[in-house]
């Protein structure tokens, strides 16, 4: 992390060409999330052993929690083998958050929902349950459900429903 650190030391002072900036900011569940991005094709010599890398992106998160005003800040990095002409700082930065929108619907579900870290099944068992699960946490997304725990306390109570949203009618 410190040559990534070493790349944006001077972005504030001034950008060199080629480097690129942007801000937004979304206000979701009671918070305000400012998200800063700055991208930069200026690689120190450790990273150009990266294979196809071409810039370097740093993100930076600022969530404040509106009732109480409470702060919270992190700093993530990464390379990347976009280059400037193909995607700026903005581009980079939505991939960056939309990637963890991803992650965290589909982990989430798996983990509070499903129980799926307390799991005491190993081996292929493991692979299989954990295979079944991810493609009903698909199936729910791709269908709309915005109330999963509510879906699959359904199931449980009826295992019917859960057949007929899998498209098998049983009689």
């Amino acid at each position: 992390m410190a040559w990534a650190e070493e790349v944006f030391r001077g972005v504030a002072a001034k950008r060199l060409p080629g480097e690129t900036e942007a801000t937004w900011w979304v206000e979701r569940d009671g918070e305000v999330w400012t998200y800063r991005v700055l991208a930069s094709p200026y690689l120190p010599e450790e990273m150009r052993a990266f294979p196809h890398a071409q810039q370097v992106v740093r993100l930076e998160r600022e969530v404040v929690r509106k009732g109480t005003g409470e702060v919270r800040r992190t700093v993530s990095h990464a390379l990347t083998s976009l280059g400037p002409l193909e995607a700026d700082a903005l581009v980079l930065g939505r991939l960056m958050v939309g990637r963890w929108g991803i992650e965290n619907a589909s982990f989430w579900v798996r983990d509070v929902l499903f129980r799926e870290d307390g799991s005491q099944v190993r081996g292929v068992g493991a692979e299989v349950l954990a295979a079944l699960r991810a493609f009903l946490v698909s199936l729910l997304h791709l269908r709309g459900v915005r109330g999963k725990k509510a879906a699959l306390e359904a199931f449980s109570f009826n295992p019917l429903s859960a057949l007929r949203f899998l498209g098998l009618y049983a009689t």
